[in-house]
């Protein structure tokens, strides 16, 4: 519910600048009520695609041997266990060509580009001076400037959560020649970031802060603006809350890792989340960010290794268990995965106390584990065609609950997906001469 912080005849509504004031208000509380109203609509259709077809997307191949869906969808399950090595990894990088293969096979899926998109926001170049960009990543440098050029004129302090050395934060005092708050926990990019600040001569301020504490609370509290480019899971959610317990003029965020969140189940921000009837937990959280458009052949080969050797030793354990089920492992060190597949077993072993016995034939359970790699890899296709769709779900969640507490919020893509497929992003202002009424 919204009031206007001054109403009645002492506040000012007569006369021709009283009139001008609240056709401006009207208009304001117009276009929040339609961009609230598409948000929502938006997320319903969400909401209906990824329960209709939860049993396509939620169970994880990597710990069932069998999906329940196989049986009611066999033409897929058949298709799936027949693609070469080079469909697999072309389908697994082309999400447009992945559901038209897989609309195939469940017409259904067919509707997924309809719901997973949105626009991409406008950017306004800006020229930086020569020399802005030296010590930072190529592909990071790209992020920050095009999140930089979405944002809309910052007049005042600005706040930049998570802010590491504060690259996005000195692109925006440049920008905007306004003073940048920047937060970070870690000391040491504290302290490069402002050498970097220091060398540019820009006002921009590194404090040394944990943004889960009650100091960062007190620094939103004297600006008008805050900013947060992939800003994970629970860091993000205390900046939502906090901006909004705050009264901040303007949020720009986008979000990332769902899943690195204290809550084993995910905890939703606005009220048509729990309305939706979708409840998620945190591996279908960690499926909104499992696409990747970066890796190098080496990375991929060494993520296909942990996971053909996670699957040897999932088939090795369940037979010395006598249980037909997945025990979880956790994450282990690189160089785990730098031995023998023997002694990579006999770490986990020992780690889930179990007894290796003195003969194992290692060669047949690193052979299977590569097998299941491979199977997992086709079998996880139809899931992966929901990634984008979850995410765009967690974003709007988000979105809805800032609508809700009194902000005109718009949701769009701030770089191409080849840049990072975590290129969503909130745009949300508080409507001027608004205040938040009783719920």
């Amino acid at each position: 519910m919204l009031i206007c912080a001054t109403r009645g005849k002492s506040a000012g509504w007569q006369g021709s600048a009283g009139t001008r004031r609240r056709t401006e208000f009207d208009t304001g509380l117009s276009q929040k009520m339609n961009q609230s109203t598409a948000l929502r609509e938006h997320f319903q259709r969400l909401s209906r695609l990824l329960v209709d077809q939860a049993p396509i997307w939620r169970p994880v191949p990597f710990s069932l041997p069998e999906l329940p869906w196989e049986s009611q969808h066999p033409a897929l399950a058949g298709a799936l266990g027949r693609l070469s090595d080079e469909h697999c990894a072309a389908l697994e990088a082309d999400q447009p060509a992945l559901v038209r293969w897989l609309a195939d096979y469940i017409p259904a899926l067919a509707h997924i580009p309809a719901v997973d998109t949105v626009p991409a926001f406008s950017a306004d170049r800006t020229d930086y001076p020569a020399g802005f960009e030296r010590d930072i990543p190529g592909r990071k440098w790209r992020q920050v400037s095009a999140f930089a050029a979405c944002l809309e004129h910052m007049e005042g302090p600005v706040v930049e959560w998570c802010a590491g050395k504060a690259h996005l934060g000195r692109a925006i005092a440049q920008r905007f020649s306004t003073p940048v708050t920047a937060l970070e926990w870690n000391a040491e990019l504290c302290s490069r970031g402002s050498e970097l600040s220091r060398r540019l001569q820009l006002d921009v301020t590194l404090r040394h802060c944990d943004v889960l504490s009650a100091a960062a609370a007190g620094e939103l509290r004297q600006a008008r603006h805050a900013v947060a480019l992939h800003a994970c899971g629970d860091l993000h959610r205390r900046l939502i809350e906090t901006v909004i317990a705050q009264a901040t003029a303007s949020l720009d965020l986008s979000p990332c890792c769902y899943h690195l969140t204290g809550a084993t189940h995910y905890q939703p921000y606005s009220q048509a989340a729990r309305d939706s009837g979708l409840a998620l937990n945190r591996d279908d959280c960690r499926l909104a960010v499992q696409e990747t458009v970066t890796a190098a052949a080496s990375n991929r080969r060494r993520r296909q290794q942990k996971s053909a050797w996670r699957l040897g030793f999932d088939a090795l354990q369940r037979r010395l268990r006598g249980v037909d089920d997945y025990l979880p492992v956790p994450s282990l060190p690189e160089s785990a995965f730098d031995t023998s597949f023997a002694d990579f077993c006999g770490r986990v072993a020992a780690l889930k106390q179990l007894t290796l016995p003195h003969r194992v034939d290692w060669p047949y359970y690193q052979h299977l584990g590569w097998l299941r790699q491979a199977r997992v890899s086709r079998m996880e296709l139809p899931r992966h065609a929901f990634r984008r769709a979850l995410e765009l779900w967690l974003v709007l969640d988000r979105a809805l609950y800032l609508a809700e507490c009194d902000y005109h919020v718009q949701v769009g893509t701030f770089c191409d997906r080849q840049l990072t497929p975590r290129n969503l992003m909130i745009r949300a202002h508080r409507q001027p001469g608004l205040v938040a009424g009783p719920a």
